[in-house]
C-alpha cells in the first residue's frame, strides 16, 4: 500500500510504502493514520533533528495504537493478531532536503536525470532484514546465547529470519517477536500458531524507523 500527501503543518509533502505481511490490517492502518501523526508533530519543527523525532514520534504511535489494538483482539479470542506486521518506508520532502525513514527491507531511490537523458540510480534507505550479515552479527552478539536469534532455512543465506519466524529486523507490529504476551509458546501447535518462541527474551525485532 502506498499513499502520498501534502503536509499541513510545514511546507513540504510525505510519501510512503507499507508492505504488509500476516495480514493487511496493520499496513492500512498505517497508510492512513501515520501522515496524520506525522503532521501533529511536525508542528513545532525548526531543525532537521526536530523533523527526524517527528518521524521517530509518529512512528511510536502507530505501534502503541496497535499494540492496544491487538491486545483487545488477543483477548477477544483472535490471536492470530500477533502475526500481523508490516514494513513501512516514508520520505518527507522538505525545500531541497530529503528525509527518509525505514522500518523494514524496502527501499528508497532518487533517480537522476544525467544529460544524455538516461538516469543515474541513487539508494537514500538502508535495508533492515535478517539476510543482511550487519543485522545477523548485530542480532547474535545482543542475544548470544540463543543459536536461534537467526535461522537460515536450507542453509541459504537469503532465506533468513529473526528466530525463525519473520526476514524483516524492524518492522511495525510482528508483536509476537517484541511482547511475552503475544508468544504462541502455550498454544497448541495443531492450531496454526507456527513457531513458538521456547523461551522469550525479546524484543527482538523494533518498530523504530532508521531516519
Amino acid at each position: 500500500m502506498f499513499n502520498c500527501v501534502q503536509l499541513k503543518s510545514l511546507n513540504g509533502y510525505y510519501a510512503a510504502v507499507f508492505d504488509g505481511h500476516g495480514g493487511w490490517q496493520l499496513s492500512q492502518y498505517a497508510m492512513k493514520k501515520l501522515h496524520v501523526y506525522l503532521d501533529e508533530e511536525l508542528k513545532a519543527a525548526k531543525s532537521d533533528k526536530d523533523i527526524s523525532e517527528a518521524i521517530v514520534r509518529a512512528y511510536d504511535r502507530i505501534e502503541q495504537d496497535w499494540v492496544n489494538l491487538a491486545k483487545q483482539a488477543f483477548n477477544m479470542g483472535f490471536p492470530k493478531v500477533a502475526y500481523v506486521g508490516s514494513c513501512a518506508l516514508i520520505a518527507v520532502v522538505k525545500d531541497n532536503k530529503l528525509y527518509v525513514a525505514n522500518a523494514g527491507d524496502s527501499k528508497a531511490a532518487l533517480l537522476r536525470k544525467n544529460d544524455d537523458g538516461s538516469y543515474q540510480y541513487i539508494k537514500v534507505s538502508e535495508t533492515f532484514n535478517a539476510n543482511k550479515k550487519k543485522e545477523q552479527e548485530r542480532l547474535r552478539k545482543q542475544w548470544p546465547k540463543e543459536d536461534d536469534v537467526v535461522k537460515c532455512k536450507r542453509n541459504d543465506n537469503k532465506a533468513c529470519y529473526v528466530k525463525g519466524n519473520l526476514m524483516p529486523t524492524r518492522a511495525l507490529g510482528d508483536l509476537r517477536l517484541k511482547l511475552p504476551e503475544f508468544n504462541f509458546h502455550n498454544f497448541p501447535p495443531d492450531e496454526g500458531y507456527r513457531n513458538p518462541i521456547p523461551v522469550f527474551n525479546g524484543p527482538y525485532i523494533t518498530a523504530k524507523p532508521d531516519v
